[in-house]
């Protein structure tokens, strides 16, 4: 009986040792658990202030648009008051780089002499 004790008694104490690897192991999985959970949360907290970010740029974005659209309907209507207060000698044109629909063909035209 006392080889069947002592074999036990091995037995035991590799159970042991092994439920105390398990214990660390298990420790360890949790940290990892843990930390991940962390990134992720950190990874979602970034990923909102981009997205706030990303609005405001994009906001901002559109109001520039439609204040380059604004400001380029106001020359516009600007140059053509301009123009059609101010007397232009016959067969003139004037370039205006915002609405080109006054010049005329002739005026396009290259001589070659």
């Amino acid at each position: 009986m006392s080889q069947f004790a002592e074999q036990t008694q091995k037995q035991f104490a590799e159970l042991e040792a092994s439920h105390e690897r398990m214990k660390a192991l298990t420790a360890s999985m949790d940290k990892i658990v843990k930390t991940l959970q962390e990134g992720h949360a950190q990874l979602n907290k970034a990923s909102e202030e981009t997205n706030k970010i990303l609005n405001i740029v994009f906001e901002e974005q559109n109001h520039r648009k439609r204040d380059s659209d604004c400001l380029d309907q106001d020359i516009n209507k600007l140059f053509n008051v301009y123009h059609n207060m101010k007397p232009q000698p016959q067969g003139h044109v004037i370039d205006n780089p915002y609405n080109r629909d006054d010049i005329k063909p002739d005026a396009m035209l290259v001589s070659k002499a």
